[in-house]
């Protein structure tokens, strides 16, 4: 039996702990340098009050930087003044036919024109569609009731309805007993004379998973949304879309146009708002301090069909972010894993090191939402697309950072200042930069997928994602593969491989967060896809031989190893890995998530990935706290593990102790708030208390728990520390 050991978690995180202490085992200088650096002045935010035109037609907002119209769902162009329409099933392809050519299937009346025709896609609506977003709301007396077709732009139906999200909550049938084409639900719990859609509380009720303004029991009552920053308090959320307030503009509607006096934020006054977020520092007037440290981030305001409007697409609320609210405006931190990209958005929007100066920034920020466009938004309906219906997922997230770039260089000068190289891309995705598109390859890449051979083929078995198959489009009648070929998929002299979103109650049984203790008898811990129905493809066939060599030793009874899915291995996630010595880190079809499940709950990591970056290993002494074994070397995996010795055990396990915090994300503040509170909670467990006594009397001690404030150099903050070390490299 082994107990994980650590000598490291007495010191405590602050701005006065020594930055020996805040800088453990890192490697370099990168670290020092950032709380070593002389700060610089906070110069109060420059403002603009450049006209737009029209009133943006009274739908859009202005950016008084540029004097240009950032547009809505359902509308684009110069003044916003051009309909965008994203009907439900507008266009369909039947499922025995893809090719066919699309027919119109929505009348003016925006309802499907005939139930019973074939031709399904997720968007298909037997109700009233909202045309602007592509979804789907009741008929009849709770349903939708557009605004006339002469009102004026922007104005709101004269009823909003219940909404019916998605084809299990369509009806399965007509008034008159025909099948429709994907309905799941009986016509009677949706339109009888009882149901959903006809009386205040009927029996029925839909499982209210989206829109994310929309919660309460029947999916009706006014709920806040998530836009990043909050819209800064000056401004309201239409669906991950800020409408500022008269004078206020940006993306989040942090700044205000010139001449014009400051006003009150109200994040303050919704208490549910104000535990998450606070308005951003660099928009407050006078600064909040006298200076700060570089590096200073200027955040683009992007056209928002490459992030606000994906937001507004999503049919779930619960997919591509970090957070979103429920009923009750309850936050919930999403289990998304690809949820890094709107976080670190939201935290730059709030960070000290945000400018709103382009002169002064080091680097720019890019925020696009590449993971929402390729899981809830792209095939839901017929548009977006980027550039045609078909083809890899791949293909259209490659010509959306394309065209980003291209909007980038189009409408600001600072692309072309430094050649893109302080310009900062998130790829949060399975084969993470692999298949970026080579006009951006200059630039800092942050990625989850530390891939290093230079002639790089896609190995994943999602054919969907198989960036290395090209597709021919009119728009693009060479294919794409021709413009992401010959790059390497991570460069270590300028890009980072950083952890993955993980929410805080998923490590909240950790010991290292202040759980108890308890003895590591799990030898060699792994659950997940092993690959049983996969080819060997998939994970390089490493999962998929690690756990028949398992089964076929009885590794289970003999050494106590966990490895399967979750049919083999049973039990809560958090508290299996508090009670592993070992943890198998093997690739799925990209990245693999397991790094930051170990680390986090004090499990060596075991990394059998060839060729590839663990997160942040240009940065820390990563072999002083985990194990690599070679592709080649699997089969020897039990003997390699059994034969180390046990100093070198806990010298990992001490070394852990002193990184782990670097491996989530604490900094935002209704994350550190949650943190704080498990470390509460978890410190006044008696048995928590009973081993931190025994851990002081005993040669073999417990994990301690970490005892510094949760929102200091964790994940986001580890970035940034390194961005400083980047700077002189952009020039």
């Amino acid at each position: 039996m082994v107990r994980l050991f650590t000598r490291a978690n007495a010191y405590q995180l602050g701005e006065d702990t020594p930055v020996k202490s805040r800088c453990a085992k890192t490697k370099g200088t990168w670290c020092a340098d950032f709380f070593r650096q002389a700060p610089v002045e906070w110069k109060p935010a420059p403002r603009g009050d450049n006209q737009c035109p029209d009133k943006c037609n009274n739908v859009g907002r202005c950016n008084y930087d540029t004097g240009y119209c950032d547009c809505p769902a359902g509308w684009t162009g110069t003044g916003c003044k051009t309909r965008q329409k994203r009907p439900c099933t507008n266009h369909f392809r039947t499922p025995e036919d893809p090719s066919t050519v699309p027919r119109s299937h929505i009348g003016p009346d925006k309802r499907d024109l005939n139930w019973t025709e074939p031709g399904v896609t997720p968007s298909r609506c037997y109700g009233i569609c909202d045309d602007d977003l592509g979804l789907c709301y009741c008929d009849g007396p709770l349903g939708r009731i557009p605004a006339p077709d002469d009102a004026p732009a922007g104005t709101p139906p004269r009823q909003r309805g219940r909404p019916l999200m998605n084809q299990f909550e369509q009806p399965s049938t007509t008034y008159d007993g025909k099948p429709t084409w994907g309905g799941e639900t009986a016509y009677e719990k949706v339109y009888g004379p009882e149901g959903y859609c006809n009386v205040t509380r009927s029996a029925w009720k839909p499982s209210c998973g989206g829109p994310e303004d929309l919660g309460g029991e029947y999916c009706d009552q006014p709920n806040e949304a998530f836009c990043p920053g909050a819209c800064s308090g000056h401004g309201s959320c239409y669906l991950g879309f800020c409408v500022c307030d008269d004078g206020y503009y940006g993306h989040d509607c942090a700044r205000r146009k010139a001449g014009l006096p400051l006003l009150p934020s109200t994040i303050s006054g919704r208490p549910w708002v104000s535990r998450e977020v606070h308005e951003p520092l660099a928009a407050r007037e006078p600064p909040p301090q006298p200076s700060r440290r570089r590096p200073l981030i200027y955040v683009y305001d992007m056209e928002p069909m490459y992030n606000a409007k994906m937001l507004q697409y999503r049919h779930a609320s619960a997919w591509c972010t970090h957070r979103h609210y429920t009923s009750g405006n309850k936050t919930v931190y999403s289990p998304w894993c690809y949820g890094v990209e709107s976080g670190l958005h939201e935290y730059l929007l709030l960070s000290e090191h945000r400018t709103f100066d382009p002169q002064e920034a080091d680097f720019f920020y890019v925020p696009i939402y590449i993971s929402c466009l390729i899981w809830p938004v792209l095939n839901y309906a017929d548009f977006p697309v980027f550039y045609s219906n078909g083809g890899t997922r791949v293909m259209h997230a490659v010509n959306m950072l394309a065209e980003a770039r291209d909007w980038i260089d189009a409408n600001y000068p600072f692309w072309k200042r430094r050649g893109g190289r302080d310009h900062i891309w998130t790829f949060p995705h399975d084969e993470g930069a692999c298949w970026a598109p080579n006009s951006i390859t200059s630039s800092v890449w942050l990625t989850h997928w530390g891939r290093t051979d230079p002639q790089h083929m896609s190995k994943t078995s999602f054919h969907a994602d198989n960036y290395t198959m090209d597709f021919v489009s009119p728009r693009q009648p060479k294919g794409y593969t021709h413009i992401i070929q010959g790059h390497v998929c991570y460069d270590p002299k300028k890009d980072l491989v950083i952890p993955i979103w993980r929410p805080p109650l998923h490590y909240a049984r950790s010991p290292l967060q202040g759980a108890p203790a308890k003895p590591r008898d799990i030898f060699l811990f792994f659950r997940g896809d092993v690959g049983k129905t996969r080819s060997m493809v998939y994970s390089r066939g490493v999962r998929q031989k690690i756990y028949n060599m398992s089964i076929a030793n009885n590794w289970k009874a003999k050494y106590n190893i966990l490895v399967g899915d979750g049919q083999d291995v049973q039990g809560d996630y958090s508290d299996l890995l508090s009670r592993s010595l070992f943890c198998l880190v093997a690739t799925g079809d990209g990245w693999s998530a397991r790094t930051e499940d170990a680390v986090l709950h004090g499990c060596i990591p075991v990394m059998v990935i060839d060729g590839v970056h663990m997160k942040f290993e240009t940065l820390f002494d990563v072999d002083s706290f985990s194990i690599r074994i070679p592709e080649a070397d699997v089969a020897d995996i039990l003997t390699i593990l059994k034969g180390l010795p046990q100093e070198r055990i806990q010298a990992m396990q001490a070394n852990l102790g002193q990184v782990w915090h670097r491996y989530r994300y604490a900094n935002l503040p209704g994350i550190a708030n949650t943190t704080r509170a498990t470390m509460a909670s978890n410190a006044a467990d008696p048995l928590a208390q009973e081993a931190a006594a025994l851990s002081k009397s005993s040669a073999t001690r417990f994990p301690r728990p970490f005892r510094g404030d949760p929102a200091v150099d964790d994940a986001f903050a580890t970035i940034i520390q390194w961005l400083h070390s980047r700077i002189p490299d952009t020039r």
